[in-house]
């Protein structure tokens, strides 16, 4: 089983963005924001991410995803 990103899922499935969104009761911006990384995904979400793509995107790969900022270097 090949692991899919949230964000390669999303590519694949074009307009399913609002679609998850509405059905989950989660804002698209955070979902959008998720998937790019950008935001850190609560377990709970991440379960129900997973399961609304049939667990083709694993909580795994939804936690591997998020990429904290570096922070500022001071000069």
């Amino acid at each position: 089983m090949s692991e899919y990103t949230l964000h390669d899922w999303l590519k694949q499935q074009r307009g399913r963005l609002k679609a998850m969104s509405e059905a989950l009761g989660i804002n698209y911006t955070w979902i959008s924001q998720i998937a790019s990384g950008r935001k850190k995904a609560p377990l709970e979400t991440a379960i129900k991410i997973s399961a609304y793509t049939n667990n083709e995107v694993t909580v795994e790969a939804i936690a591997k995803a998020y990429k904290p900022k570096e922070p500022k270097k001071q000069a």
